[in-house]
């Protein structure tokens, strides 16, 4: 994969040719019902000429029908892979931008080849990932995957039916509430059927309707990245030197760029199993799923999001990945959650929490040398902000009502989270964990009501004391600090203290016990 190539991939005309697809899909549909008609000869003809002119109608019947098919396996392969060719071309953009501000073209600046090696490789994987999936098999014609039995079988396809036309992937989730809010029930059954892929990735749309979504995707996307896989090992397997010589001495990416797409593709298969491992606990929601980047991104809530009062949105920091993290954070929000519900009256259950992985999270180690993915660098978060603003935002759109928002931000996530905070204000209060930063060095940039922003910062926790982003927000004026240290509830309860930067949601300390007063709206302070 060059650079060239990438740029001649024209997003624009791959969008155009999906709809002219769709379109050329119904169109055959229509023919297909046309020879159906025709073929009803009722009582007028009978005998043999008549048993072989229906056996030939039958036969073009499915011909077309599977005509029909083959242009929309195609269309939707090209709506696929339309938005994650346009987020590649804007990291190219960036790059070229990066290096005309430093004098050189884009493929002799040295310092910036890292990160255009990292961008062809995932073009080439993405290259890859469509055609695979077109060459797997169709599903057979009027079901889809569902949900425990929520949704079986499609709208049956005719050339009178006209799906609606989806809403572009940026647009306003404001705009898209409306859009589905105007459709009626068999335009939004037939649009999950046909496009679980966009329908999951829509901000605005509710958290049912993405869940149920983004659940029939998870088994096409294994089947596909096992085939990639395939492929890709094929394909080292057949190099000179390549596959168990290059294996046994521990060097991998001499030769070529298939063991790194392969890598890749390998944590994504793992990343799946860890949401199916997640969604296996029960009473939760698949609010996204994208596998468009380096790694697997999602966010998976614990609770009704449609229905809770209360809201909380955790977003991790570096280093963190759905395939190694994402269970072990869904422990913790799921126990966030449940101490929440215990500072309401009776223990109301109107409470959701979301773990929020929807973002490329900077690595360390390997990580340092690509500035899109270093965690000394605010790129990562720059990027991910208005992902969070928009689903922020679709949440405060689906719902009639106006529940209660609250960001937990830990680490580079608070950074994250401090950025989208600046462009949203659908969040209530925000909680600022084993911050570096907030993206601010003034809290009231943030569009949350006064006094709603929290700081907890445990002793020894050096990550929140270098404050990269925006200066410590230790020393920031409107931050209302909370206790991480040892002490009791109101009522009496012991909570343990912590120290360092990983343990501030561990069920049972006084940091978790505060953090979950915020999000209950019934903050209070422990004694010591």
């Amino acid at each position: 994969m060059q650079v060239d190539d990438l740029v001649g991939w024209d997003p624009d005309a791959l969008e155009r040719t999906a709809t002219e697809l769709a379109a050329c899909a119904d169109a055959v549909d229509a023919v297909a019902g046309d020879v159906a008609r025709s073929a009803s000869f009722g009582d007028a003809w009978s005998g043999a000429a008549h048993d072989g002119a229906t056996s030939a109608f039958a036969s073009y019947g499915r011909d077309l029908a599977a005509q029909a098919e083959s242009y929309r396996r195609v269309s939707a392969c090209a709506r696929f892979v339309v938005p994650r060719l346009r987020a590649l071309h804007s990291e190219l953009g960036e790059l070229q931008t990066r290096a005309a501000a430093r004098g050189f073209p884009l493929d002799a600046d040295e310092l910036l080849a890292a990160s255009l090696r990292s961008l062809l490789v995932r073009a080439d994987g993405l290259d890859r990932e469509a055609a695979a999936r077109l060459s797997v098999e169709s599903e057979p014609p009027g079901t889809v995957l569902g949900e425990q039995g929520r949704l079986h079988t499609a709208i049956a396809r005719s050339g009178s039916t006209t799906l609606p036309v989806l809403p572009d992937p940026a647009t306003d989730p404001v705009q898209v509430a409306q859009w589905w809010n105007g459709l009626d029930d068999t335009a939004r059954t037939a649009l999950v059927a046909e496009h679980p892929e966009r329908i999951g990735a829509l901000d605005g749309l509710p958290a049912a309707v993405r869940d149920l979504a983004n659940r029939a995707l998870l088994d096409d996307e294994r089947r596909r990245l096992e085939s990639v896989a395939t492929q890709l090992r094929a394909e080292l397997d057949a190099m000179f030197l390549g596959g168990t010589v290059i294996d046994s001495l521990g060097v991998t990416g001499l030769f070529t760029d298939a063991d790194a797409g392969l890598e890749q593709t390998v944590r994504k298969i793992e990343a799946l199993a860890a949401i199916d491992a997640t969604l296996a606990h029960g009473d939760r929601q698949l609010l996204a799923l994208d596998l468009s980047g380096r790694e697997a991104m999602a966010a998976v809530a614990v609770g009704d999001v449609d229905t809770a009062e209360h809201l909380a949105v955790f977003v991790p920091g570096a280093g963190s990945t759905v395939q190694g993290n994402l269970q072990g954070y869904d422990t913790q929000v799921a126990a966030l959650r449940d101490a929440a519900r215990l500072h309401l009256t009776g223990g109301d259950p109107s409470v959701a929490a979301v773990t929020w992985l929807n973002y490329q999270a900077p690595q360390w180690g390997w990580g340092l040398a690509f500035t899109e993915r270093s965690p000394v660098s605010d790129l990562a978060a720059r990027i991910a902000a208005p992902r969070l603003v928009d689903f922020l935002d679709g949440i405060a759109a689906s719902r009639p009502d106006d529940p209660r928002i609250t960001t937990v931000g830990h680490s580079y996530g608070a950074v994250v989270s401090g950025l989208a905070l600046r462009e949203t204000g659908a969040v209530d209060a925000a909680v600022f964990v084993g911050a570096p930063g907030i993206g601010t060095g003034d809290v009231t940039d943030l569009r949350i009501p006064p006094g709603s922003a929290y700081l907890v910062e445990a002793e020894r926790d050096i990550v929140a004391d270098v404050g990269t982003f925006g200066g410590d927000p230790s020393f920031l004026d409107g931050l209302t600090h909370l206790p991480a240290g040892p002490g009791t509830t109101t009522a009496g309860v012991p909570l343990a203290g912590i120290t360092g930067h990983s343990s501030y949601l561990t069920p049972g300390t006084s940091s978790s016990h505060h953090i979950a007063g915020v999000v209950a709206g019934t903050a209070e302070r422990s004694t010591p």
